[in-house]
């Protein structure tokens, strides 16, 4: 996995984030997530209103 700055979307495209792909890591959390916790995110863009998405923690891929 490296890291990335941000991910380009150009207007009217998607980009789908999932394990082995492009996707989100949280790091630095006050408390351990657990698989079956829930919680909202908000995803930020630049030239784009803020999204917030409802987010189910899933089974680690294995990444310790």
């Amino acid at each position: 996995m490296k890291p990335v700055e941000k991910i380009v979307i150009p207007a009217g495209e998607s980009a789908v984030l999932q394990p082995g792909g492009l996707h989100v890591m949280l790091i630095g959390l006050q408390r351990e997530l657990k698989k079956g916790d829930s919680f909202t995110l908000t995803l930020r863009f630049e030239k784009s209103p803020p999204q917030t998405v409802n987010v189910t923690v899933r089974e680690s891929m294995g990444a310790e």
